[in-house]
């Protein structure tokens, strides 16, 4: 519900704060003392467009703040929330609108800038405004779908078919997908079994390119390292003028020997010694088998440079490295493979396309029957309702049209109404704003009240042409609508004034030679003498006493529907 309203430089209102309560509220006051101005206030605030003209002359801004207690929040406001990052200050929304002179707005949802166009989502999930403002989600034929749906209790059959129907949409989908056999998916297919096929012709071996170079490098510096491999060997063991390494190494051992023989502390030294000439020995003799073995052959440079030029053409198409390369043949080799399943998989999935479709069809045929029997019930209960408001002849009318399989079912919905007999049936957008449109909403509201989970329910001048036993049906509709949602009227009939459990009149009155515009809760004699205004526009002895008995018959009224 709207708990409190705050309005700063807006129009012919400096600073005003009002606290609505809960039940029925309402707003009376003389023509042009602000009543349109305070509703037109809280249109803003719901994300109505704006202008620089409201702000109020000499003020920077214009600002609307409005506090909402929402102690159990429709599913759809906490979807809306969540969806934009917004929480509830534990059961409580701050919401505001910011214009400036310039013409510039601001729009803020719990203390969260946010766009204009979300802050006018939520707040049809917070207000139904009726009248002279477009504020109205029961002239929208989706919200007319989801309140028949509402009333006829059809909301789980509606749901259920909403997600066979997505479920549709999604085989759908991957059907096309597979079933595409567009040029370029085909030239794809071809391109990766070539690449496939070039891969595997290649013979590829992990660490074959490294071997290769290091036999390159071999080739490339064969007689180089002939000359140096046999030097060595020469030193090490061949050469007798200077004597080799082995021959020096085994002379110094004899004498080494003689040592330990003499001084047993050269035994070790004297095994260390013989230790190295087994090992230069076996240098020699690796040596001397390389030197004896190699073989320079130049043809076999050229394969090995071949060989290695094949492979960096291959490593610039797949890869910097002969891993790389395979795991691309690997994926590659999958996805081929993958498409050779696709008719198994084409055929899955239109086979349960094909029994998810008729089991959806002959749900939504059964729904559909369901909510044209719902209609007629609904026609029956709106048209007594416009009967009781004073619209003879009125005729409400559920419109259906058989529409293509959707998420909604087959059938579209709208709203309809016949004002007066013989005229022609028109969709309810069509018809004319004021009061005749918001007596259609208050009989719609009574008969959806159990179904429709916006909180507040805002009439602006509902009496339009409305009076005697008319403003009494149209004050007990309110009323017993208060019960199910907060309700705020604007009115000029006392009868529908006295039906309210709070009551706020709007006066216009002048401030340092300004003008500006207050709003007052009035209670006892001075809501008497509000209404006894209403009655004749006097403060006479007899409009007070009838003033007196208006509230008092309300209040009996009130306490016996309780």
């Amino acid at each position: 519900m709207l708990q409190t309203l705050r309005i700063q430089n807006y129009a012919l209102i400096d600073d005003l704060e009002v606290d609505f309560t809960s039940g029925f509220n309402v707003l009376t006051g003389e023509t042009g003392a602000g009543k349109s101005i305070v509703v037109g206030a809280l249109n803003l605030v719901l994300g109505a467009r704006a202008s620089s003209e409201v702000v109020r002359e000499g003020a920077v801004h214009a600002k609307v703040d409005a506090i909402f207690r929402l102690p159990h929040p429709s599913a759809r406001l906490r979807a809306l929330l969540s969806e934009h990052s917004l929480e509830l200050d534990g059961d409580e929304l701050l919401v505001s609108r910011v214009i400036s002179a310039e013409g510039r707005g601001r729009a803020y949802l719990a203390g969260s800038l946010v766009p204009v166009s979300v802050l006018a989502q939520i707040g049809d999930e917070l207000v139904d405004l009726h009248g002279q403002h477009e504020h109205q989600s029961l002239l929208r034929p989706d919200r007319q779908l989801a309140l028949l749906d509402g009333f006829g209790g059809h909301v789980e059959p509606a749901v259920s078919l909403g997600q066979h129907v997505r479920r549709l949409r999604e085989l759908e989908r991957e059907i096309e997908r597979l079933a595409s056999d567009d040029r370029d998916h085909a030239r794809r297919l071809d391109f990766l079994r070539f690449e496939i096929e070039e891969i595997d012709k290649a013979g590829l071996v992990p660490g074959e390119e490294e071997e290769l170079k290091s036999r390159r490098n071999r080739i490339a510096n064969a007689e180089r390292i002939y000359a140096l491999a046999s030097t060595a060997y020469q030193l090490v063991s061949a050469s007798e003028d200077p004597p080799s390494a082995v021959d020096s190494l085994a002379k110094a051992i004899g004498s080494i020997d003689d040592l330990a023989s003499i001084d047993d502390k050269f035994a070790a030294l004297a095994l260390q010694a013989n230790r190295l000439r087994e090992e230069l020995q076996a240098v020699a003799d690796e040596l001397r088998e390389y030197s004896d073995g190699f073989e320079f052959n130049p043809r076999e440079l050229d394969e090995v440079n071949t060989r290695l030029s094949f492979i960096r053409d291959l490593s610039r198409k797949y890869g910097n490295t002969i891993d790389d390369i395979l795991a691309h043949r690997d994926k590659a080799s999958r996805e081929v493979e993958a498409d050779s399943n696709k008719d198994q998989r084409l055929a899955e999935l239109r086979g349960e396309h094909a029994a998810l479709l008729e089991k959806t069809m002959a749900a939504a045929h059964a729904l559909s029957a369901s909510r044209i029997k719902t209609a007629k019930a609904l026609e029956k209960k709106v048209s007594a309702g416009l009967q009781d408001l004073g619209m003879k002849g009125a005729r409400f009318e559920v419109q259906f049209e058989r529409v293509a399989l959707s998420a909604d079912g087959i059938d579209k919905v709208e709203f309809a109404l016949e004002a007066n007999a013989g005229e022609r049936m028109k969709p309810l957008r069509q018809v004319a704003s004021g009061g005749e449109i918001s007596r259609i909403m208050l009989a719609l509201k009574a008969v959806f009240a159990h179904a429709d989970r916006i909180p507040s329910l805002i009439f602006d001048e509902i009496d339009a042409g409305v009076g005697g036993a008319v403003a009494n049906q149209v004050a007990a509709k309110m009323a017993d609508l208060s019960r199910t949602h907060q309700v705020i009227a604007i009115t000029h009939l006392p009868q529908i004034a006295a039906a309210a459990q709070s009551h706020f009149t709007v006066a216009k009155s002048s401030r340092n030679k300004r003008t500006i515009t207050t709003v007052t809760r009035v209670e006892g004699e001075d809501r008497v003498k509000e209404l006894a205004r209403l009655l004749d526009g006097s403060l006479t002895a007899v409009s007070l006493e009838h003033a007196r008995a208006l509230l008092g018959d309300a209040r009996i009224q009130s306490g016996a529907s309780k």
